[in-house]
């Protein structure tokens, strides 16, 4: 269970960069630029994303269309931070 609590403080911390990183990126370019789930995701591993994409393509489009697209669009910084807030909120200590 600890690892899983580290595991979300992880992702809580990486939501935080995500955020700074977004926020130096609109104060350079002067007006508001958030990084979508898809851009960082191209930008690490785009042969994985083109996986995921061939693997949603065979879901049903009522998964497909809203739901993965909305997911694909959000900014990252929000995609991480409630990924690890949940995984800290699930397996967090309980007396």
């Amino acid at each position: 269970m600890v690892i899983f609590r580290i595991l979300g403080l992880i992702l809580v911390v990486f939501a935080l960069m995500a955020l700074g990183a977004d926020g130096i990126q609109s104060l350079e370019a002067g007006e508001l630029s958030l990084r979508s789930t898809t851009e960082l995701w191209t930008l690490l591993n785009p042969a994985s994303l083109e996986a995921f994409n061939t693997w949603v393509a065979g879901l049903p489009s009522v998964i497909q269309d809203p739901v993965v697209s909305f997911l694909l669009s959000i900014p990252i910084w929000v995609t991480l931070g409630v990924l690890g807030l949940l995984v800290a909120f699930l397996f967090r200590k309980r007396d």
